[in-house]
C-alpha cells in the first residue's frame, strides 16, 4: 500500500490486543461510559470548609483526608467537613474520626 492510499483511508484502524492482555490495554467497548464518582467534595480554601455529597466510601475518605491535610498546609487551624448531604460508610467515618484524633494541639477537624 502506498503512502497516499494509507492517508485516504476513511475507516479508523483498529489495534488488535491479544486476549491475554490486561484490561487497561483492551479497547473500550462501544457505548461504554465512565462511572460517576460515588461522592463529590467542594472545598472552600478561604474558610477551610469541605462540603461532601453522595456516598462517601473508604477511598473517598482517603482523598478527603488528603484535602484536609492540604488545607492545614495552607494555614487553617480548623477544618470543617460538612457531611449532612452525604451517606458515610462506617470505615470512612472511622478513618475521618482517626484523623480528627491525630490532629496536633491547637488544630481541629470538625465533622458535621
Amino acid at each position: 500500500m502506498s503512502r497516499e492510499e494509507a492517508h485516504r483511508r476513511t475507516r479508523p484502524c483498529r489495534r488488535r490486543v491479544p486476549s491475554g492482555a490486561p484490561a487497561t490495554q483492551r479497547a473500550p467497548e462501544a457505548g461504554a461510559r465512565p462511572l460517576p464518582p460515588l461522592s463529590t467534595a467542594r472545598t472552600d480554601r478561604t474558610t477551610g470548609v469541605i462540603s461532601v455529597r453522595g456516598r462517601l466510601d473508604r477511598i473517598g475518605a482517603e482523598a478527603l483526608c488528603r484535602t484536609v491535610t492540604g488545607l492545614r498546609g495552607l494555614g487553617h487551624r480548623q477544618v470543617v467537613v460538612r457531611l449532612d448531604a452525604a451517606t458515610v460508610a462506617d470505615d470512612a467515618r472511622a478513618l475521618l474520626a482517626d484523623l480528627a484524633r491525630r490532629m496536633p494541639a491547637g488544630e481541629r477537624l470538625v465533622l458535621r
